[in-house]
């Protein structure tokens, strides 16, 4: 079963055959039974892997791509530009030309591997909807898998991921982990707090911000707290994850060893970059009106109303050790990685 968090209130999710050798059954509601237990035959897995990675060229699938070759495995992208693949290519990657919300493209993809990572996901509604991308590409995934016998998979997530009609893009999560939970497949979920990296990512979202008229304006979010972890060390948890068979059927939530709120971290940008405007700090229920007025005449707005509201919840992991814990070694502390690798804007290929 996909097993929550301890300290989590939230059903478990099954991820194979219950003690008697039946597939989960969802309830009237569409939820699965918390009752059942899994029954996985075990792992052997090899020091060197075949995985197919979906996500890629993403900020975060970037760093996972680069990781799993620097760990020696047979490594396998779906991607649609080639040329985007052209570094992992490089280092000995197989590139197989498709799109990862193709079912046919992704079981051709996932044939011969032995693991399948997906971090396909968007964070907004358009051009790619939350229910093609966040919710069916999972199933995707799982059909390919059985399509192919892979091991297992590993699917990215959000630890916000929850069913709420006030938060679509964490709901659009949470129904993408159920529907890899539904199909049966052996698979364990990584959710993250949130990534930081060197490039893209939020930093692009606090370059824009930053940018954005005569005054910083700073969302007052009170103490709602995030667990934000570098992309470097999220990537290496990603890899990890594959060799470790003991976290199939659970819900795995990871962040950095620091907690600390939303104005802390964009204060670390604004001061690594010396940015000397004032700051204006604004209830986030101000903030709506005018996200709500670019999302509809921006093809990129700034922010969203949707985002806006996430970052008002905790977004913080089951244990500041959660990576020591699950990984048995401790992620860098973002606070003194920021001022060295945000200080100047990254270049832009």
């Amino acid at each position: 079963m996909f097993a929550p968090p301890p300290s989590s209130d939230r059903r478990r999710y099954p991820a194979c055959a219950d003690e008697n050798g039946e597939q989960p059954q969802t309830d009237a509601a569409g939820l699965l039974p918390a009752h059942r237990v899994q029954v996985c035959r075990p792992l052997r897995l090899a020091t060197v892997a075949r995985v197919l990675l979906l996500g890629s060229t993403g900020f975060f699938g970037r760093g996972v791509a680069h990781k799993l070759l620097d760990a020696g495995h047979q490594l396998r992208v779906l991607v649609r530009d080639p040329m985007k693949a052209a570094a992992f290519k490089a280092r000995g990657a197989q590139l197989i030309v498709g799109d990862a919300l193709n079912p046919a493209a992704v079981i051709q993809a996932a044939q011969g591997t032995e693991h399948i990572i997906s971090l396909v996901a968007v964070r907004r509604n358009r051009p790619q909807s939350f229910l093609e991308v966040n919710v069916d590409g999972p199933r995707i995934m799982a059909d390919a898998a059985k399509a192919a016998g892979a091991k297992s998979v590993v699917l990215v997530s959000n630890i916000g991921a929850r069913l709420d009609p006030h938060f679509k893009y964490f709901t659009s999560r949470w129904m993408g982990e159920q529907e890899l939970a539904k199909s049966g497949v052996a698979g364990t979920i990584l959710r993250f707090s949130l990534i930081l990296g060197e490039e893209g990512g939020s930093l692009d979202d606090f370059e824009r911000l930053a940018k954005f008229g005569p005054v910083v304006v700073i969302p007052a979010y009170g103490d709602v707290q995030l667990q934000p972890i570098l992309r470097e060390d999220a990537a290496r948890c990603v890899v990890e994850a594959i060799q470790k068979p003991e976290l199939l059927g659970k819900i795995i939530e990871l962040g950095g060893p620091e907690v600390v709120t939303f104005a802390t971290i964009y204060g670390w940008f604004l001061d690594a970059r010396g940015i000397k405007k004032p700051r204006l700090t604004v209830p986030p229920g101000l903030l709506i009106p005018g996200a709500t007025v670019m999302e509809v005449l921006m093809k990129d707005p700034l922010i969203t109303p949707d985002e806006i509201n996430m970052f008002g919840v905790n977004n913080i992991a089951d244990g500041i050790d959660s990576v020591s814990t699950h990984f048995g070694w401790r992620p860098t502390p973002p606070s003194s990685w920021v001022p060295q690798h945000w200080k100047k804007a990254p270049v832009r290929k």
